[in-house]
């Protein structure tokens, strides 16, 4: 919403007034007065940011989508800003080159559900084919009465430019669009896995003189929940904070002068201190690795230290042992595993006892989310929300956790000082929300605020 203030003061005229040629009372006065001359106009902006992986959307039968733009849509209605950016992470889903088509459909869907917003910029990569492909989206929703102060960032001539065309949806060609900068992240981030689809996207803008930069960034997941216990707890996490001081250090060499109000937010893929975590969840208990035989170089978990590969005569000569699951146990007399097994934790597998209690005592582990400090010029408000991650895909069971991953709030509103500075005087709400609905297995995080 846009609001105007009034400069308080003794003689102030009506808001709203006339000059006429009795203002002026002498030939020899002064050039008549302007109004924005007699009372300085300040812009109050009300902004909403959201993140949300949508990749559990798209699917052919494409279930999911309306329940997500109901809730989206309902959520905006509420805030009514005049300023809505969403970003979006893994559009095209895992079948992304059989449901890519479906992004266009409900980007038109969701612009439809939000009819208060006249102009529309999205940026959406969905060209899988290309060597670049991140599949990040950035939807911009502006209001128009907030058009004339509002204006784009053209990163190829370095210039802001006003707004024209109502709607704009590009979703081919991204890495030479004028208007945005968009990377994945270099290979040799992390050899060792297929080179995916992670990396960011960026936008700024000129609002009300001010301006801002707008970060979509997708950073690396845990790829085994077992390589966390027995490796190093910080494999996963180190590979972050390698991929956002890179985005961070590009960033900072385009400033081009000024300092702009940063905003990255994404999926960021913030996982628990596994340590600690574990040590709440395991105390009294003791682990069991759970080993078994597997053939060839394949092996789906942890080989074994003494383990080594050799070409046999015989097949069975080929044998390796491997750790395929950890069971931590309470220690007893009985011999029933299954019964004193507290947590169960395979490659992809993260199953707690009581999973429920896991949800509901959300703020019991709260001081396990530690990733965010590696960034010390990132700054963030305070999280009052339960976990965004891995939530249960189905939508007959949407209130419940998938016993996939440990709980994590992967999906963050970052900023800078100077944003950081602003925001907390501006009223702000950060959440997560679509409790109640299936938003797939991330549920969407907004920050809301006014400048």
């Amino acid at each position: 919403m846009c609001r105007l203030f009034k400069i308080k003061s003794r003689r102030l005229m009506p808001a709203a007034f006339h000059l006429d040629s009795s203002f002026v009372s002498h030939p020899n006065s002064l050039q008549l007065l302007t109004l924005s001359n007699v009372f300085p106009l300040q812009i109050m902006v009300q902004y909403l940011l959201i993140t949300a992986n949508v990749g559990s959307l798209f699917e052919p039968d494409a279930r999911l989508h309306a329940a997500w733009v109901k809730t989206v849509a309902d959520q905006v209605d509420y805030v009514d800003p005049s300023f809505f950016v969403i970003h979006l992470q893994e559009t095209g889903g895992k079948k992304f080159t059989e449901c890519s088509q479906q992004v266009p459909i409900i980007i038109s869907r969701l612009s439809t559900a939000l009819p208060k917003f006249d102009l529309l910029r999205a940026y959406v990569d969905i060209d899988y084919e290309a060597i670049e492909y991140t599949a990040l989206g950035a939807l911009c929703f502006i209001k128009r009465s907030l058009w004339s102060s509002v204006s784009q960032f053209n990163f190829h001539t370095k210039k802001y430019e006003q707004l024209t065309s109502p709607k704009e949806v590009v979703t081919h060609g991204l890495e030479n669009y004028p208007y945005v900068v968009k990377h994945k992240f270099p290979k040799d981030f992390w050899p060792s896995i297929k080179w995916g689809r992670k990396g960011y996207m960026q936008t700024r803008w000129k609002i009300a003189n001010r301006v801002f930069d707008f970060v979509n960034a997708h950073l690396f997941h845990d790829e085994s929940n077992l390589a966390l216990i027995h490796e190093n707890p910080q494999l996963y996490s180190q590979n972050r904070k390698r991929a956002l001081d890179f985005v961070l250090s590009e960033l900072s060499a385009m400033e081009n002068g000024c300092t702009p109000l940063l905003f990255v937010f994404g999926d960021l893929n913030f996982r628990l201190d596994s340590r600690s975590f574990l040590n709440r969840l395991t105390e009294r208990t003791a682990p069991h690795p759970v080993e078994q035989e597997q053939m060839g170089s394949l092996a789906d978990g942890l080989q074994t230290p003494t383990a080594s590969l050799q070409v046999a005569a015989h097949p069975s000569e080929n044998l390796r042992r491997t750790v395929s699951a950890i069971e931590f146990r309470r220690e007893s007399d009985s011999d029933d595993s299954q019964n004193s097994c507290v947590l169960r934790i395979e490659k992809k597998k993260f199953d707690y006892f009581n999973h429920k209690k896991l949800l509901d005592d959300w703020q019991s582990y709260r001081d396990d989310d530690k990733e965010a400090e590696n960034f010390k010029s990132m700054f963030e408000m305070n999280i009052n929300f339960p976990p965004t991650y891995p939530w249960s895909e189905d939508p007959e069971d949407s209130e419940t956790l998938m016993k996939t991953r440990a709980p994590a709030w992967c999906d963050r509103v970052l900023m800078n000082k100077n944003a950081f500075g602003l925001v907390k005087e501006g009223g702000p709400e950060y959440k997560s929300f679509g409790m109640e609905t299936c938003t797939g297995d991330h549920k969407p995080v907004m920050l809301t605020f006014n400048i």
